[in-house]
């Protein structure tokens, strides 16, 4: 028995001593923080943004609604600002109205999602969401890059910015 519980101690050291703190790089020019570094996220940061991501692709922005705070500011790629997600849902029900009655659509598909934290102890991720964006109409396709980077509290999108690039077709001469 005391052979047990030395070889057990000395697991119990080992093992501990082998935990290394999660990396932490970067930096920060946002006043308050700028000695702090990026940890990187959670799987349920993504994961709020992949379920709202899933509703508002499907239309049903009364599920979408649920993973935006009532306080968020959401502002679009082309510099539209919206002070509350009631505002932004309503844009895209009248955008999806005009595409849906011009026959052109707009979709879009993940290419990277990832999370990012200034401070673990204190709640609040940075989520990356990038996306492969396809705008169709009369059979000609626009293609390009589309940012979102949500900041979730609690479950919750309190800040969405979003910035695109267009993707240039090559041709050939």
């Amino acid at each position: 028995m005391k052979n047990f519980t030395i070889l057990f101690s000395f697991m119990f050291i080992i093992l501990n001593s082998c935990q290394n703190n999660p990396n932490a790089v970067g930096m920060s020019s946002w006043e308050g923080v700028e000695d702090m570094k990026w940890h990187i996220g959670t799987q349920e940061a993504v994961d709020v943004a992949k379920t709202m991501d899933a509703a508002w692709k499907s239309r049903n922005y009364d599920e979408m609604r649920k993973y935006i705070s009532d306080t968020a500011v959401i502002t679009s790629s082309g510099g539209n600002t919206f002070e509350s997600p009631d505002a932004f849902i309503d844009r895209w029900k009248y955008n999806d109205s005009v595409w849906d009655a011009n026959n052109s659509s707009f979709t879009w598909e993940f290419t990277n999602l990832f999370s990012i934290d200034l401070d673990p102890k204190t709640g609040g991720e940075h989520v990356h969401a990038d996306y492969l964006g396809t705008w169709t109409r009369d059979n000609e396709k626009d293609t390009f890059r589309v940012m979102n980077r949500y900041y979730i509290i609690d479950g919750k999108i309190v800040v969405w910015n979003s910035y695109s690039q267009e993707i240039i077709d090559e041709t050939t001469e």
